[in-house]
């Protein structure tokens, strides 16, 4: 196979203070179409959704479990979800130190497949 053929990104989205429970989903959906369009071909982006406390308090666990699919299969550039509750806004270094050890954590993981890869490769070729 070789290389992997797909460009992973992390992007962090924290959900302003003005977002109310009742403007979050059309919030979501307007986050995720703006990373859809600003996604390159062969592109797939993890969204760490930091989620304020107040809104998860007011979203039953199963309509946000839906909305959060929902999302994840109508962007084809949406790899996956991962939601983390806080009870204070993010401010913006918190916001960049999130995504430095996302996308050296990424790294990493990249790094391991295209080992395990390169090892399944040269197995194939002793047989």
């Amino acid at each position: 196979m070789g290389n992997l053929n797909v460009d992973f990104h992390v992007s962090v989205l924290t959900v302003p203070d003005f977002v109310t429970p009742e403007d979050f989903p059309a919030w979501l959906r307007h986050e995720a179409s703006a990373i859809q369009d600003l996604s390159r071909k062969n592109s797939l982006t993890i969204v760490r959704l930091f989620l304020a406390s107040r809104i998860k308090a007011a979203i039953p666990r199963k309509k946000l479990d839906a909305l959060l699919q929902t999302v994840t299969n109508s962007y084809p550039a949406i790899f996956r979800m991962e939601m983390v509750v806080i009870d204070e806004a993010l401010d913006h270094d918190e916001i960049e130190l999130i995504e430095s050890d996302a996308e050296q954590e990424l790294a990493e993981i990249l790094e391991i497949a295209e080992r395990v890869q390169q090892q399944k490769e040269a197995k194939g070729r002793l047989h």
